[in-house]
């Protein structure tokens, strides 16, 4: 059933519809305050990550008021109308873009909150949709039988196929005592690599944080101008190819170079505020884990990043650079493997698997370990359907950037464009 704002049943009547919305609508400056003020306050409810690089007198008094769930609902509907409104009755595509983004996020925390009262949505894909603006193709079983197939011939021997793939990867876990040195000079390249192209706020500067137990190995904390905490979790194995990719992903041209650069262009140059809070869930995460989990390639071909590996990063690990490039073979395998995990979080949550059954299933066709398939659990279960932006982030940044550009400065200048204009995902299957 199609909404309607209150704005417009007080119009009833009185003059046309159409008249009457475009002589109350808000400017998208004041939509864009009304969003702050409503997503501050669903995060009472709401224990997902969130940033909010605003006013902290305006977050507190967010934090105290008596709003209940419902009311806030309520409110986003209001709001949801409005921004569908302003989007038709915007007078340029700049605009019009930016009332179609905010919608998106709206549309994404009413969904969330739904789900937070314990509302039932009827499939994973519909979930998908409305969180995150996207829908990802179903894989069979047989799918991930095939990749296992594949992996037999890499990492042959005795015994089971995931006690292998772990023996042979186990040669390439960087020690803790040396995470701080590895991850820093994979993170000191990245750095310099995207400054020779993007420019970046003259303080930006990162720091790293070791964490114990938490969901996810890497997480960047961004703390305002142009600086973050970059959180790394020590109670994982972390695996020679992840260093380069948590630094350009979490680092540059990752989450922190995109929220320094947001924050610089978009909230203090064009003045739209509602990028001062980012909300974990919504179709920005795609398009920020997308982008994110494609910096590596981005930064790196594939030769410079074994070159860079080999000479710098293994010795700093003191691990040996003997079947490095089988190992990346491997690894090519493992990426499209991880689309089980989008898998388990379909079943988990639509189709009836328990929590032991879906970590066993992640086990057996994610060929993960028990530890590992536990801790995609506990993602799931934090996040739900979030862990569909990595691969299928990447996968629609990654085609979108190969399918215009023809040069590696085309690619940074259509990343760079991806990060900073009000993109939705659906623009990027254009």
């Amino acid at each position: 059933m199609k909404r309607f704002s209150k704005a417009m049943f007080l119009c009833a009547g009185l003059v046309s519809a159409f008249f009457c919305a475009a002589s109350n609508a808000k400017s998208l400056d004041a939509l864009a305050q009304d969003f702050i003020d409503l997503g501050l306050r669903f995060q009472n409810y709401d224990k997902s990550q969130f940033l909010f690089l605003g006013d902290p007198l305006r977050a507190r008094k967010a934090k105290m008021d008596p709003a209940t769930l419902s009311d806030v609902l309520a409110s986003l509907d209001i709001l949801i109308d409005d921004l569908e409104q302003s989007e038709r009755l915007a007078k340029t595509e700049a605009e019009q873009s930016r009332a179609r983004a905010l919608l998106g996020r709206t549309l994404a925390m009413h969904t969330r909150g739904r789900i937070l009262q314990g509302e039932a949505l009827d499939s994973f894909d519909r979930e998908s949709y409305l969180t995150f603006g996207v829908q990802v193709p179903k894989l069979s079983d047989a799918h991930f039988v095939e990749l296992a197939a594949k992996l037999e011939h890499v990492v042959p021997g005795d015994g089971a196929l995931v006690e292998r793939m772990e023996r042979f990867r186990d040669q390439f876990v960087i020690p803790v005592d040396q995470l701080e040195a590895v991850l820093g000079a994979a993170m000191s390249e990245c750095r310099q690599r995207t400054k020779a192209v993007f420019d970046l706020p003259l303080n930006e500067a990162t720091r790293f944080t070791i964490v114990d137990e938490a969901p996810w190995v890497g997480f960047t904390h961004f703390e305002g101008n142009a600086q973050s905490n970059i959180l790394l979790n020590r109670s994982v194995p972390i695996h020679i190819e992840r260093a380069l990719e948590l630094g350009c992903h979490e680092g540059y041209p990752g989450h922190h170079a995109h929220a320094s650069m947001l924050e610089q262009n978009i909230i203090v140059e064009r003045g739209w505020k509602e990028y001062e809070l980012i909300q974990l869930l919504g179709p920005m995460a795609v398009i920020n884990e997308g982008a994110a989990s494609y910096a590596v390639e981005l930064a790196f071909s594939r030769n410079d990043r074994l070159s860079f590996e080999r000479n710098t990063l293994l010795p700093l690990a003191g691990l040996s650079a003997d079947h490095l490039e089988t190992y990346y073979h491997f690894i090519d395998l493992i990426n499209d493997l991880s689309w089980a995990r989008t898998e388990a979080a379909r079943r988990y949550l639509y189709e009836g698997y328990s929590r032991e059954q879906t970590i066993r299933w992640l086990m057996e066709f994610g060929l993960e370990t028990r530890g590992t398939a536990t801790q995609k659990m506990n993602l799931i279960e934090a996040q739900r359907a979030y862990i569909l932006t990595y691969n299928h982030g990447y996968k629609l940044v990654s085609e979108y950037i190969e399918r215009h550009a023809d040069s590696d400065l085309a690619r940074w200048a259509l990343f760079r464009d991806i990060l900073l204009k009000p993109m939705s995902p659906a623009d990027l299957a254009l």
